[in-house]
């Protein structure tokens, strides 16, 4: 049994297909750039949401790159007063060594 032909049927190549309503056609166009500027708007959100996190993301490096300079001249500090102490201390030794008796 063959299909009927109901008005809206459009022959391509060598089988018949529905044709697409006008009013399909200009919804589509119509509604195209909506979705077009709907897309672009969650794109925007996306970012400007993205860029906040990087924002928040680098405040929070910044600062605690802040906290390991000042733990690193703490750090730099100390160890120049170990060192200090550490000469200081091979210095007497070295004094003492050089007393009667010893070689």
């Amino acid at each position: 049994m063959r299909p009927r032909n109901t008005g809206n049927d459009v022959l391509v190549g060598a089988r018949a297909t529905k044709a697409v309503s006008p009013y399909v056609v200009v919804a589509a166009i119509l509604l195209a750039p909506v979705s077009a500027v709907a897309q672009q708007s969650g794109d925007a959100a996306y970012i400007a949401g993205r860029l906040t996190g990087l924002q928040q993301q680098l405040a929070d490096l910044s600062a605690r790159l802040e906290q390991l300079r000042i733990q690193d001249q703490h750090l730099q500090q100390r160890l120049e007063e170990m060192r200090t102490n550490f000469e200081a201390r091979l210095e007497r030794l070295e004094k003492a060594g050089a007393g009667p008796g010893r070689r």
